[in-house]
């Protein structure tokens, strides 16, 4: 039986994807600065996964995701982030904007977030789905309808685990296809290289996973 536990996520790149739940096989295309790289298609478009080692124990990534208000310090063109409502110690949605390039419109998205963790494995894993009705639409912004994302954490002994990240979704409105391409490629890599800059401060420095009773 699975225990929730107290943490946030983080929605990371926007980039023209579809259904999170493809069942062809996913598809190497290379690693770049640790970070491994992998997409596969679906019926609609495609998906895009990254694999990299952290560092630091899976509290320590747990508190990171549920430091909301800091997402645009690593999140890859994310220029604002608030928690909207926390439902309860397992569950809430937060707003994320996205600083696209002109010509485009910017992005925002509303994210309902709930994270796991496997007793019998281990495993920590933090979903997080669109809500696009959850507060009204701003106006001079693209609000994104659908977004799939996940976070899958292992460890690998006392102060390491490996984190892999699942995205799928529609930013709305027509994209050039080098901003794609830059968002599947640029985008995960910095969003990685950020991550592992925070994590490296004392404050993350050994942090215990807490479990909710």
């Amino acid at each position: 039986m699975n225990k929730i536990i107290h943490s946030g996520l983080t929605f990371l790149i926007s980039l023209s994807l579809a259904s999170a739940y493809a069942q062809k096989d996913w598809e190497f295309q290379k690693e770049k600065d640790g970070v491994k790289i992998y997409k596969r298609s679906s019926g609609n478009g495609h998906e895009i996964k990254l694999v990299s080692n952290f560092q630091c124990t899976q509290g320590a990534l747990v508190s990171l995701f549920n430091n909301i208000s800091e997402y645009p310090k690593w999140g890859y063109k994310v220029a604002h982030s608030e928690l909207l409502k926390r439902v309860s110690d397992t569950e809430f949605y937060y707003y994320s904007r996205f600083d696209f390039p002109w010509p485009l419109d910017d992005r925002d998205v509303v994210m309902h977030t709930t994270i796991t963790k496997d007793d019998a494995t281990n495993i920590i894993t933090l979903t997080s789905n669109a809500a696009p009705d959850y507060i009204p639409e701003k106006p001079n912004l693209v609000r994104v309808r659908k977004a799939d994302v996940s976070w899958t954490l292992i460890a690998q002994g006392e102060n390491a685990t490996e984190g892999a990240y699942c995205l799928s979704t529609d930013p709305g409105g027509l994209l050039p296809e080098w901003t794609v391409s830059l968002a599947s490629d640029t985008g995960p890599v910095e969003t990685v290289k950020n991550m592992k800059k925070l994590l490296s401060e004392e404050r993350y420095k050994n942090v215990k996973l807490v479990v909710a009773h």
